[in-house]
């Protein structure tokens, strides 16, 4: 080993990352206690160290953008990642529509950190983070332990499936996860791969009854938008086969919980016949809208649109039969409605709970949120409880980012350059208003149209940066493709 290069040592640890921890698998906690003694790679004299856990596009681009703040290479970056590839959500909806522009971009999903590693001259390690000492500046992985001067904690999400049904068992949560799987993780896209295959079956098997999604009930919620946008993907795929089923959009809310009066007018007018929302088909959302005083004209205006929910239906998941492939749920027909309980049998559902932050924050013992996300200080993109540990991505507390890819990319550029700043430079200083926030949904492949949200960012006198001013705009689809290989393609492959 005397002989063996530092890059090849990382490629080493990756390889042989899976074989260790089969190996401690029959001695459970006290393998990963041994594993934890090895120490991964000394920290040098010459280089400040940041370890950046979670190899997402949070993690990543912080990364990225450290390394290119750091002309003369005095910063070392090492990336700890569970997974040796990355599946990209941001548009990966669109496999679900079978979208031809797409197809025929080649558009990948899937990506390993080769070309990343090499691209921003840093080291990705495939491992978990199973302990963190901040007093020692100490993480334990499983396959062995490192040391940093700075760390940023980018592990995502979880889902709360307790917070949901606080009766289920672990057993029915597992069944959840792999039968009516809720497809939010980048998870090397084995939930997305799931459900692709159930379309793919449902089809070939006829593709009778419905496809049911059911989005989060509320909360902070990694891209709010995604389950509408995924309902309009599977219509498509619904009309290119000419299918007899449905997409059933089982909401706890009136309306969709963003972007809401839009996607209304997407489902009644592209999605007539093949959406259902809360049990309202298009001609009946529609027929509700007129007899609130509006019409398809000037419904979506924002004082029109309160009175319009109060007319429309909201469905409450309380449980699931799985082996019956049976919803049971309280449906309310209006405001007004008192409601009662129904149940609905799905050929396909999408289940998505609540979303909490990763746990893999709890290692880090710095203050935290309800949700689990690290509350920074006010004006910066560190713990209030320690400037050396950084949030990026989902994490991040304190502020009012919300979970997606594009607040994951544009703040963290900023983390990367402030990191790098005041390591070479002394400075501490990040400019908020500059995370322009952008979110595209595609809702309709005949014509190609996705609906696009930018919203600006503020900064309060308190130093909480949040949302500002947005608008909102249906426009061509091709817009979100060249997004998605601006935004999340750039860390992984240039």
């Amino acid at each position: 080993m005397s002989n063996i290069s530092r890059r090849d040592f990382f490629k080493f640890l990756t390889l042989s990352a899976g074989t260790t921890l089969l190996a401690q698998s029959s001695e459970g906690k006290l393998g990963l206690l041994e594993a934890g003694k090895t120490k991964l790679l000394p920290k040098n004299n010459k280089q400040k160290r940041v370890v950046v856990v979670g190899g997402g596009l949070g993690g990543l681009t912080v990364a990225e953008h450290i390394k290119i703040n750091d002309p003369k290479n005095e910063i070392e970056v090492i990336v700890l990642e569970k997974n040796s590839r990355y599946f990209a959500c941001p548009m990966s909806n669109t496999l679900f529509g079978e979208i031809k522009e797409v197809q025929d971009e080649k558009i990948p999903f899937l990506y390993d950190y080769v070309a990343a590693e090499k691209n921003h001259n840093i080291d990705v390690i495939i491992t978990e983070v199973i302990d963190a000492d901040i007093s020692k500046k100490l993480i334990t992985t499983t396959s062995g332990t490192i040391d940093y001067d700075f760390v940023v904690v980018a592990p995502g999400i979880d889902y709360n499936y307790k917070k949901l049904f606080p009766t289920w068992t672990q057993e029915k949560i597992r069944r959840a996860t792999k039968e009516t799987p809720a497809a939010m993780f980048a998870d090397s896209g084995k939930e997305k791969q799931i459900l692709l295959n159930q379309l793919k079956a449902w089809k070939e098997e006829g593709g009778k009854g419905y496809f049911v999604i059911i989005p989060p009930k509320s909360g902070k919620v990694r891209c709010k938008p995604a389950s509408y946008e995924r309902a309009c993907m599977v219509s498509e795929f619904i009309k290119k086969y000419k299918l007899p089923g449905k997409v059933y959009i089982l909401d706890n809310a009136p309306a969709p919980q963003a972007k809401g009066s839009t996607f209304i007018d997407v489902f009644i007018k592209h999605h007539r016949n093949t959406i259902v929302f809360n049990g309202m088909s298009g001609d009946e959302m529609e027929n509700r809208i007129k007899k609130a005083g509006f019409d398809m004209t000037n419904f979506k205006q924002e004082e029109h649109f309160l009175k319009v929910e109060d007319t429309f239906a909201t469905c409450s998941i309380s449980d699931v039969d799985f082996d019956k492939k049976e919803l049971v749920f309280q449906y309310a027909d209006n405001f007004d409605d008192d409601g009662k309980m129904d149940k609905l049998n799905y050929a396909i559902a999408n289940l998505i709970p609540y979303h909490r932050g990763n746990k893999t924050a709890e290692f880090f013992d710095v203050k935290k949120d309800k949700w689990g996300g690290i509350i920074c200080a006010p004006n910066k993109i560190y713990s209030v409880s320690d400037s050396t540990v950084y949030a990026a991505g989902d994490i991040i507390g304190y502020h009012k980012f919300d979970p997606s890819a594009q607040a994951s990319v544009i703040v963290g550029m900023l983390t990367g350059k402030n990191i790098a700043n005041r390591i070479l430079k002394g400075i501490d200083e990040i400019d908020f208003t500059k995370a322009g926030i952008t979110c595209f949904s595609m809702v309709s492949t005949n014509p190609l149209k996705a609906v696009e949200i930018a919203k600006d960012t503020i900064v309060t006198k308190e130093g909480l940066a949040k949302a500002g001013s947005s608008t909102l705009t249906l426009l061509d689809g091709t817009g979100l493709i060249g997004w998605y290989q601006a935004m999340v393609e750039t860390p992984f492959k240039y």
